[in-house]
């Protein structure tokens, strides 16, 4: 029987009392496969979405009426707020109406304050405004995100029927705790009409306005007091005067002296109809209404969408056959799909590390490694768990991305255990022994690449730093596991599996040989070569070094890439004032084409408007007349990619008068277009000038595919002004005049009829024989006096045809003309990026000459935003990692010497993108600092080795770092090889967002082993060999 020594240390109490700490293991495993079920489960992590809009509302304003009166008062209110971000905050005047867009800086949390505040300032604000602004609107709830966009089509029912199926929906779906924010989109109310006949009431002479005013006054109901006595309180309240058509009909409008009345049925007809749509949507071309659902943060979003699927199916058995429930958008689902897959890849990565682990070493030595890989893993997901850490994207990818690294100590243990064996050592002594002796090079290896992701959290701000947030912590919960797992655990486990050593007598028998023992000689005669001619294998490190470096300069630079999705989206703009039956026709037309592709398996339109916000950073658009959204569902996530490839050049200039945007889901937030030139000034005139020549040169370009401006196309509206004297004389004043042309062209808003809770808008208008009306009909519309009989508008007054800004938009309180530049696909935005602002560096003088600020904005200032934070935390990063080596070593000769070593991943790196074909992405920035933890781990495991042979047996430098790396070799190989496997499925999948970093962590692993194995002995030899000959010399 095996004599065992005594031991000290937690190392040593863990073997002593196994059975406690297999049971924790076991405990902590079964805790991890239940927080598996029941933590939180969302695709990306809670975005808090910093802008909002504010809109002011001024009719009868120009655009730049609307500017100068409104715009400009409302920005600098808004400034005054500490909160908000003027850099990032601009607005756009049009024809009576102002949008603000305005971002709060990246340290607002509490977002939901901030916006109380500023409602609350709007609401004493607006006194201090023209009379004429009808409302200031503040919506917060711009940023948040759809959980589920269901649409209820039908062909055949009235859209108050598709309103009592929705609220019928609504309550039932309010009963889920998770639920939160149901709102409706694309409802159409009936309104009951009044059709006044001109001919008619000028008979009676009755004028249009005493009719606007009689049937407004007896529609308006205040309160009327209140009976207050010693024994009781009794209100009063006035019986409203309409209650349906007939009520209205019935009504009197004129009486003579004599007793004669006139009822509104004898000079209009009253219609009860849906009026004419500003906007509306359809559903795979039905008629539809849309329900958006969100939930309320900290739930699980699969399981929010099972619930909702249980009332679904039971509010579907109760619907007629002609109405059908669709969804368009479906986040509990795409949660689903992802983490399905992501734990698919999780299990494939560690298949994958089990088979290498295995194929390298004898299957009881893989087993005792590999087993580790899912008891930290399940591990982490319970400390993850009792953190309140959510299951999502980033967390999932942390978990692959650490995989091959989980499995990497108890490789090191492992190995030193085999060592030991082979050198006679007692099992039970060789088990505790081989845990303590690299306890402390894990631990140091463990911090070097779980503590160093925090940095990020420092220097990154907003969405980026939410997007981020829970990556260090998963990296560092995910380590700090595997390191509790590999020396409290694996000793116990390989003292019961492993009884023999890799060398035992009958294993050095030639035949017997491993694959490892071959690569063993090929590294040996590698190594040898190496130590021959150390000048030129040094240069040829340093030479991949500066290489590396080199082809850093050509990568494409994307640091927010595109999302996978089955889905898509669709803008179709049309020159401003076109119609929105123009834009119903294009766009029902290329719905029609595209309901024909059978890749594409719905189709959702909104006509005159933007959808909600179905995807994190896709904003929802303003809309208007001329603009159509198409939310498009595919088959698949390479269908939406082909389809994409096939339409987005054949279709963008498809129809002579309309652009066609075909936009691929990404993470890019706040970019409205790849380029962006964003010129400032006071002269609408200059600024139009400069840009109409950047618009002229870039168009010629090949890589754009849209050259446009934000400020539009001017556009014609009709002045009217009243002569004063002949107005006068008439009785017709402006207020009468606007209700009289009002009636004519749009209709007035006069009271309501209530139906139960159903409300109908009463409208009055003038009856006309065209439906159509144009800029003439203007002058020939008949205006009444207050006592005078109806005659033409063109006596009474002047009409002009004036022509107004489309739209001005500014920028941090700024005049600011952006020219937006959408590439076809495939091109680079860094390469379109410099030939423009070559082009704008050819017209410096002129734009200096017109007092005009150039910048940019697109994703280069998006970039620029983000890099130099990224950049910061990176230096921070490797500062820590330099301590940690100098806190390690007590050396800070050895510590440079390992951290030098960080300089071998700038090859890998580089190649590693270059070679897959992807962009350098954020993701990609977080496998450099993985990587470069993985090289100082390897840099420590080699040097320690080196000092143990110097220092215990005495021997020479060159010996010890020949040795060192002869012993070395088969840890840092497997551990290699393990970090390389097990990002494997990241690689395989092609995701845009994690191949980056899975191709710098495979190839920079890989490659940055070759020269850790080889360069570092020799470096480390180069450095201390005159010690050699000063012990010779002594």
């Amino acid at each position: 029987m095996e004599q065992k020594k005594e031991h000290t240390g937690f190392i040593a109490l863990a073997m002593k009392y196994n059975k406690i700490v297999l049971l924790l293991v076991s405990t902590m495993v079964i805790c991890g496969i239940f927080a598996l079920y029941k933590m939180p489960k969302q695709e990306f992590p809670v975005f808090t979405i910093r802008q909002g809009v504010v809109v002011g509302v001024y009719p009868g304003a120009t655009s730049s009426e609307v500017e100068e009166q409104l715009t400009k008062p409302l920005e600098k209110f808004l400034f005054t707020y500490k909160e908000v971000k003027k850099a990032k905050t601009y607005s756009q005047s049009r024809d009576g109406i102002v949008y603000v867009f305005v971002e709060l800086n990246d340290e607002v949390n509490n977002k939901d304050e901030v916006w109380s505040k500023i409602k609350h300032g709007l609401s004493t604000f607006k006194m201090q405004l023209p009379s004429g602004v009808l409302a200031l609107i503040a919506n917060d709830d711009f940023g948040d995100t759809s959980a589920l966009l269901i649409a209820l089509e039908s062909d055949t029912k009235t859209y108050r029927q598709l309103k009592t199926y929705l609220e019928t929906l609504e309550d039932k779906l309010r009963t889920v705790e998770s639920v939160s924010n149901v709102r409706r989109y694309g409802m159409q109310n009936e309104q009951l009409s009044i059709y006044v006949d001109k001919e008619k009431v000028a008979s009676y002479g009755i004028n249009i306005y005493s009719l606007y005013q009689t049937l407004l006054t007896k529609g308006m109901i205040g309160p009327a007091g209140k009976i207050d006595n010693d024994e009781m309180v009794i209100p009063i309240h006035i019986a409203r005067p309409f209650a349906s058509e007939r009520d209205l009909e019935e009504q009197i409008v004129y009486s003579d002296p004599q007793g004669n009345h006139i009822r509104l049925k004898d000079v209009a007809k009253v219609v009860r109809e849906y009026p004419e749509a500003t906007s509306y949507t359809i559903s795979n071309g039905k008629k539809c209404v849309i329900l958006s659902t969100e939930m309320r943060e900290g739930y699980n979003i699969v399981q929010y969408g099972k619930d909702v699927e249980v009332i679904m199916k039971e509010f579907e058995k109760n619907l007629p056959s002609d109405v059908k429930v669709f969804r368009i958008a479906d986040q509990p689902k795409v949660v689903a799909d992802s983490i399905d897959t992501f734990l698919k890849e999780l299990a494939t990565a560690i298949i994958a590390v089990v088979l290498v682990v295995m194929f390298l070493l004898p299957i009881r030595v893989a087993g005792v490694a590999a087993s580790t890989i899912p008891i930290s893993i399940f591990i982490s997901l319970a400390v993850m768990y009792l953190f309140g850490i959510e299951l999502n994207t980033v967390t999932l990818a942390a978990l692959v991305v650490v995989l091959g690294m989980i499995v990497d100590n108890s490789i090191v243990i492992v190995d030193s255990y085999l060592d030991m064996l082979d050198q006679g050592i007692p099992r039970w002594d060789a088990a505790i022994r081989s845990a303590n002796i690299y306890f402390k090079a894990i631990l140091s290896a463990t911090l070097a690449i779980g503590i160093t992701f925090f940095p990020f959290l420092f220097t990154l701000t907003g969405q980026l730093y939410d997007f981020v947030l829970s990556f260090p912590w998963t990296i560092l919960i995910s380590l700090s596991t595997s390191l509790a797992v590999a020396v409290l655990f694996v000793p116990f486990l390989q003292y019961k599996i492993i009884t023999k050593g890799l060398h035992s007598e009958h294993n050095k028998n030639q035949k017997n040989r491993s694959f490892l023992d071959y690569v063993q000689d090929i590294y040996d005669h590698l190594l040898k070569k190496v130590f021959q001619f150390p000048k030129i294998s040094l240069s040829l490190g340093i030479l991949s070094v500066l290489v590396g470096a080199v082809m850093f300069l050509f990568l494409p630079l994307k640091l927010m890439p595109i999302a996978e999705r089955n889905q898509f989206a669709v803008e179709i703009y049309l020159p401003q004032g076109s119609s929105l039956h123009q834009t119903e026709k294009i766009a029902n037309d290329l719905s029609q084409i595209l309901g024909k592709d059978q890749r594409i398996k719905s189709i959702t339109s909104f006509i005159g408007t933007g959808s909600p916000r179905f995807h994190t950073s896709y904003a929802p658009k303003i809309g208007g007349p001329n603009f159509a959204q198409f939310i498009v569902n595919t088959e698949s996530n390479e269908a939406t990619e082909e389809i994409l490839d096939e339409y987005t050049t054949q279709y963008a200039h498809y129809y002579p008068n309309a652009y066609v945007k075909f936009k691929q889901l990404d993470y890019q937030i706040g970019v409205d277009a790849d380029v962006e030139v964003r010129l400032s000034g006071d002269n609408i005139s200059d600024l139009k000038e400069i840009a109409g020549k950047v618009v002229s040169e870039a168009g010629k370009m090949d890589e754009p595919i849209r050259v446009y401006t934000n400020y539009e196309e001017i556009l014609p509206d009709v002045r009217v002004a009243l002569d004063p004297v002949e107005s006068n004389r008439l009785g017709i004043s402006e207020g009468i005049l606007g209700v009289g042309l009002a009636s004519r062209f749009g209709g007035m808003p006069i009271t309501s009829v209530w139906e139960n809770d159903y409300q109908l808008p009463v409208v009055l208008k003038s009856k006309w024989e065209h439906k159509d009306p144009v800029a003439g009909d203007v002058e020939k519309e008949y205006i009444s006096g207050l006592f005078s009989p109806a005659v033409p508008l063109r006596q009474v007054a002047k009409i002009s045809t004036e022509w107004n800004e489309g739209q001005i938009v500014r920028r941090n309180g700024v005049r600011t003309l952006s020219v937006y530049i959408d590439l076809k696909r495939g091109e680079k935005v860094n390469k379109m990026q410099a030939r423009i602002e070559d082009l704008m560096s050819g017209m410096e003088d002129e734009i200096k000459a017109k007092n005009i600020t150039v910048s940019y904005g697109g994703v280069k200032d998006s970039n620029n935003e983000i890099l130099p934070k990224l950049a910061t935390a990176l230096m921070m990063s490797i500062a820590i990692i330099f301590f940690i080596l100098v806190f390690h070593f007590k050396n800070i000769t050895l510590a440079s010497l390992v951290f030098s070593s960080t300089l071998f991943s700038i090859f890998g790196t580089a190649f590693g993108i270059w070679v897959m074909g992807l962009d350098f992405s954020v993701t990609a920035i977080l496998g450099v600092v993985s990587l470069i933890g993985i090289i100082v781990r390897n840099g420590i495991i080699m040097y320690d080795y080196i000092e143990e042979l110097r220092s215990k047996e005495n021997i020479t430098v060159l010996d010890a770092c020949i040795d060192a790396g002869k012993r070395r070799m088969r840890p840092i190989l497997l551990t290699c090889l393990a970090a390389s496997m097990g990002v494997v499925p990241m690689i395989i999948s092609n995701s845009p967002l994690w191949a980056p970093m899975g191709s710098v962590i495979f190839f920079g692993t890989l490659i940055s082993m070759v020269f850790i194995l080889t360069m570092l002995p020799l470096i480390y030899w180069m450095t201390y060999k005159n010690e050699d000959e000063k012990n010779v010399a002594v």
